[in-house]
């Protein structure tokens, strides 16, 4: 018994973590999100490829976890100790907590796809190529990050790309995600629209040398050990900075992202020493401390489970203003129907794809700023409304002048019109009642948004100018 725990001691402490991870950690109000997804399967979701909403779907709240945790599991038992030691060494790595998130089933298909290349590479036959396809269909079913990867193994093993069983299993993988894309391109590439522009704030060099410093903090070895690694590893690494770096320069980039660094680990020369282990070790005890609710307090990490969300007790009809996690969250919680409802430049989430349910209806509306009456001691305010949803109002432009049908309008509805500079909101201007004419002024080197607002709350409408 002995000897078989010196020799899985790493794998072992895999285990605990994760076990711990799954267990100890409330759910995240990231996994309360795409929870909501699987309530209404699809072929595509406004954030990301649909994989994490099926799985979700085959379980209960309780259990949402379950699906992910066994897979990760699986992938830990099988293997090797000396990687997973390597794993547990490297502090970035611990952003890694096998939840039910997409980044857990890119890393586990990314780990597939480059199991079944190296097959095939080996062997390249028309079976090699079937099962290269299907898992890199699985890997774009579950994160857009992993076409890094894809990209990486072309530019490493180039060599083979006269290959023929290779287009075999890009033809695979295309028909296989054929289903997803076409649901792209029924939606206006949404998604696509939303990644590489609709996140983006204001340019920053300070927020990319931060974001930077902190991912070369977390995952040090890679660069003190980088001219060893493969040509695709190196090409994965120079990518993601590139790709991440310009995200964080335009304001939007997560550190979590760089998870996909794992994908090299295994292939790291890291010294196998009493002192390497030891280190592995005290990361391990530091990554415990997040289960004591006190530490993350201390951290402020609980804003990541939005337990004041789990609070508010309701047998009305309840909604959120510019807060889909909020939202989703009381989903979860209460197991009844909510919505965010969301301002012109405030970011989008799948609730927008999604019909107001209370269309007509008195609902309250949370709030984190200030509109109404305070929630008990904070930090909700409500504020109690008749709402309906105009996201479908038909309108057309003719020159500057906005037509519409005026009948369509509910009472107490104004045009408002927002004005954006690099995702700023610099003015926000009340037109005129919503069944007259809205008189709009253009402003040259900004974005700007024409919609209907009651008391300052939202009605799904956004109509970009012209």
């Amino acid at each position: 018994m002995k000897e078989i725990f010196q020799n899985n001691r790493f794998r072992f402490l895999a285990f605990v973590l994760l076990l711990g991870n799954a267990f100890l950690l409330p759910i995240t109000a990231d996994e309360a999100y795409y929870f909501s997804w699987s309530r209404d399967l699809s072929l595509g979701y406004y954030d990301h490829p649909p994989l994490v909403a099926w799985m979700m779907s085959a379980v209960s709240s309780e259990y949402l976890r379950t699906p992910f945790l066994l897979l990760v599991l699986a992938f830990v038992f099988l293997g090797k100790e000396r990687s997973i030691g390597k794993f547990i060494f490297i502090p970035g790595v611990h952003l890694f907590l096998g939840g039910a998130l997409p980044d857990t089933l890119m890393i586990i298909a990314g780990f597939m796809v480059l199991h079944s290349f190296r097959r095939w590479a080996n062997s390249r036959n028309i079976v090699n190529a079937i099962i290269l396809g299907v898992c890199i269909a699985a890997l774009g079913y579950s994160k857009f990050h992993g076409i890094l990867l894809i990209f990486s193994l072309a530019v490493g093993y180039w060599h083979l790309r006269k290959e023929w069983t290779l287009y075999l299993a890009i033809a695979i993988a295309f028909i296989l995600l054929m289903p997803y894309l076409w649901w792209q391109m029924e939606m206006d590439w949404v998604t696509f629209r939303y990644h590489f522009s609709g996140r983006f704030g204001s340019s920053s060099f300070s927020s990319l040398l931060e974001y930077l410093a902190f991912g070369a903090l977390l995952w040090w070895p890679l660069i003190l050990f980088f001219r060893p690694l493969p040509i695709w590893g190196k090409a994965l690494i120079i990518s993601a900075i590139l790709l991440f770096g310009w995200g964080a320069y335009n304001g939007s980039a997560e550190v979590h992202w760089l998870l996909i660094f794992m994908w090299i680990i295994p292939a790291l020369e890291l010294p196998d020493s009493k002192r390497t282990r030891n280190v592995a070790y005290l990361i391990t005890i530091l990554h415990a401390l997040v289960w004591v609710p006190a530490v993350r307090d201390r951290l402020s990490l609980n804003e990541h489970f939005r337990d004041d969300v789990r609070e508010i007790y309701s047998k009305e009809n309840v909604v959120f203003l510019d807060a889909y996690q909020d939202a989703a969250t009381y989903e979860l919680a209460t197991g009844k129907e909510s919505y965010s409802l969301s301002h012109p430049g405030i970011r989008k989430s799948q609730y927008n794809l999604q019909p107001f349910p209370y269309d007509g209806e008195e609902v309250v509306v949370y709030n984190r700023i200030g509109m109404g009456e305070l929630y008990f001691e904070g930090p909700f305010y409500s504020v109690r409304e008749t709402l309906y949803d105009l996201s479908g109002l038909h309108y057309e432009w003719k020159g500057w002048s906005l037509r519409f049908d005026a009948s369509e309008i509910p009472q107490g509805y104004y045009w408002i019109l927002y004005t954006y500079v690099n995702g700023i909101e610099q003015r926000r201007d009340r037109l005129c009642p919503g069944d007259e004419i809205p008189n709009v002024a253009f402003t040259a080197g900004t974005d700007q948004f024409l919609t209907l607002e009651k008391n300052w709350l939202p009605s799904g409408l956004w109509i970009p100018l012209p």
